[in-house]
């Protein structure tokens, strides 16, 4: 107990020598290590990633900004037209002398453009000219602009009073995030200080998808790289001449690895220990968002959503023609190929990838005899939404529970922080089912067994966000006679690597365009335990977070073994935007009480900083919890140099989409 409270008074410490943000200041001079005209050159780019980054950089820069900004109303790429008209708009009445080229955008063919510079006409006092595009963008068929609209008109409040009854009957249009969003901007444009209760059902994947789905996202439509579709059957002979393994899959939502075997001394997981005393158990493997949807659309598919356009909370894509569920190549070399209960991929399951794809799904029961099988379990037990359900009293003593210090220490946190602990005892009580199931078979010797979990904890600053406790999840694989038991890995591994990981494992080549690596650990059949990372393991792995559910923003991540690296794009939203969904935990509850209140302190009041840093580093051996930002430390500036340069790469080498705007990813663009 003296150590938890020593820690956190480390972390007050700390912060109160570290409060001030450099993009706070007065006068800007450097954004993410450029001046203003070293980003107003890259708008020249002949990359359009680059030239997208720039202008969402030079809006950072605060009313320096207007000139340039004005200048790249004008630019022949739409996207940077959208950006720099919803950057003028933040920037209120500093962008007055914008107004007439705002004007003209509201002639734009696409709605996209339209309803950016309404939002900017709005913003510096000309409401009579930009409202009547963000009305029509509420009437508009595509979800992007749906979403887009009234989020602008969620910003600008109560001069956007005029939209009021166009807004309740948008939030009536089918989707349970849209009608979320419409009584957001309602809420502000009213001036009413708590947000609207949700009207969600769903229990276990938060806000149901509804209304139309976004036109197909195609590489000649949006995306600057050309892909070459390729024929699944074509793999089938690629099988080599060797027994295809049997692998069963185990997922859990939302955990953290607050497992014993992860060194949790508040964890009771007996069943999950022995699995990792049986096998490898990974100590840093990361999803690439910190959400159901996101991470499993790029788990299935073998490529960051960004770069096919599924990076956006209960957005429903077409996928680009080439790229396939990877279950889809096993069946072609001859699978039985099976999902339990959840796909949740942002786009509609591909009827090629599963034999059975039910919550009565047979599993491997359902194979013809001696047909090799995948077979995955999703199990929704630790599903935020079960920890805020109504239970009676926590086997686990709230009193003992350990507190992160990015948590307020009340009996409410310590209560939910019980809960989540009691939900992963039964968790494990059901893999122990599993397990016993596949032994009773005597099938335990044949197959490959994987446990992980989809995303970080169901917990504020855990899930949807791109912390370690958001990112970082478990994993155990047991393969008898290959991996030694009781092996521990440190490699970097990302869910992009499932993907080949599988299709090695079954003996197919693997396809051009998958963004990950087979793990190292699984080719070579270790019987080593490893203690530091492999030498051919990766060095970085990267994330993303855009809208999530209603709720609009734009971070990107890099971590290596060490440090993680965030930029945000839109610094100037807050990280405590509502979101209906996530309100409804009661530690959220707390939190926005406390602050409320004014009696939030410490790590915990940095969640309801009024803007976020243009860029955060963070010490994770350090500072494993990421409280104590160090980019603006100079003995860490050449780590942040490397870390920033990393991440450009990765964008670069993705082609990020999400610097596309969703009203415009939506409507194909044709990209150089």
């Amino acid at each position: 107990m003296w150590s938890s409270w020593i820690q956190r008074l480390f972390y007050v410490a700390v912060l109160a020598f570290s409060a001030f943000d450099s993009h706070a200041a007065d006068s800007i001079h450097i954004v993410a290590g450029r001046s203003l005209a070293d980003w107003s050159a890259e708008l020249q780019s002949s990359s359009p990633v680059v030239r997208r980054r720039a202008v969402l950089s030079i809006g950072a820069f605060d009313k320096s900004a207007v000139p340039v900004l004005t200048k790249a109303l004008a630019h022949e790429d739409a996207v940077v037209r959208y950006w720099a008209a919803s950057e003028l708009g933040d920037l209120g009445e500093d962008a007055k002398s914008a107004a007439e080229p705002l004007r003209k955008l509201l002639g734009e063919k696409l709605i996209g453009v339209r309803i950016a510079a309404a939002y900017s006409l709005c913003r510096i006092g000309e409401v009579e000219h930009g409202l009547p595009s963000l009305l029509e963008g509420l009437q508009h068929d595509e979800r992007g602009a749906w979403n887009s609209s009234a989020d602008f008109l969620a910003r600008i409040g109560p001069p956007a009073k005029g939209a009021i009854k166009t807004l309740e009957e948008a939030g009536k249009r089918g989707a349970d995030h849209i009608a979320d969003i419409c009584n957001e901007a309602l809420r502000r444009i009213r001036g009413v200080d708590q947000p609207v209760p949700s009207k969600t059902t769903n229990p276990t994947q938060g806000d149901a998808a509804g209304g139309k789905p976004n036109k197909k996202v195609t590489a000649a439509s949006v995306f600057s790289k050309a892909f070459v579709d390729e024929d699944v059957s074509r793999f089938s002979k690629s099988i080599e001449k060797r027994k295809q393994p049997n692998v069963l899959w185990i997922s859990a939502e939302d955990i953290s690895p607050s497992l014993g075997c992860y060194g949790d001394s508040y964890a009771v997981t007996p069943r999950l220990d022995q699995l990792a005393s049986e096998g490898m158990r990974f100590t840093r493997c990361f999803t690439h968002a910190g959400v159901c949807a996101i991470s499993r659309s790029g788990l299935i598919t073998g490529m960051y959503p960004v770069s096919i356009g599924s990076q956006h909370m209960r957005s429903q894509i077409e996928l680009p023609s080439n790229v396939k569920a990877f279950p889809e190549y096993l069946r072609a070399t001859g699978y039985w190929t099976t999902n339990r209960s959840k796909t949740d991929y942002n786009f509609a399951v591909p009827k090629k990838a599963w034999d059975e794809n039910s919550p009565n799904s047979r599993d491997w029961r359902g194979r013809a005899a001696g047909q090799p099988f995948f077979s995955v379990i999703n199990l929704v037990t630790t599903h935020e939404s079960q920890i805020r359900g109504k239970f009676g009293e926590t086997l686990h003593d709230p009193a003992k529970a350990q507190l992160p210090p990015y948590i307020p220490d009340t009996p409410v946190t310590r209560r939910d922080w019980a809960r989540y602990a009691d939900l992963l005892t039964t968790l494990d009580q059901q893999v122990a089912a599993i397990l016993d199931q596949l032994e009773a078979d005597g099938l335990a010797q044949d197959t490959i067994v994987f446990f992980w979990g989809d995303h970080g904890q169901g917990l504020p600053r855990g899930k949807r966000w791109l912390y370690d406790s958001g990112t970082r999840v478990p994993l155990i694989i047991r393969w008898p006679g290959k991996l030694k038991p009781g092996s521990v890995n440190e490699d970097l591994v990302c869910f992009l690597d499932f993907a080949p990981t599988m299709l090695r494992l079954a003996g197919v080549e693997l396809p051009s365009h998958l963004h990950g690596r087979p793990l190292a650990a699984l080719e070579v059949g270790t019987t080593a335990i490893s203690s530091q990372p492999s030498a051919n393991s990766r060095q970085y792995i990267f994330g993303h977070r855009d809208r999530m559910d209603e709720t609009y923003d734009l971070i990107r991540s890099a971590r290596d073994t060490r440090f993680k690296y965030i930029r945000n794009y839109a610094p100037r939203r807050t990280y405590a935007q509502n979101i209906t969904y996530m309100n409804q935990m009661p530690t959220m509850k707390e939190l926005r009480r406390l602050h409320a209140e004014g009696s939030l302190t410490g790590a915990p009041a940095l969640f309801f900083r009024e803007s976020k840093p243009i860029e955060e580093l963070f010490d994770t051996e350090a500072d494993p919890h990421e409280v104590v930002n160090l980019a603006d430390r100079p003995e860490h500036a050449e780590t942040l140099k490397r870390m920033r340069a990393a991440l450009e790469r990765w964008q670069e080498d993705v082609s990020d989409s999400g610097l596309i705007p969703e009203p415009l990813l939506a409507t194909p663009l044709k990209v150089p």
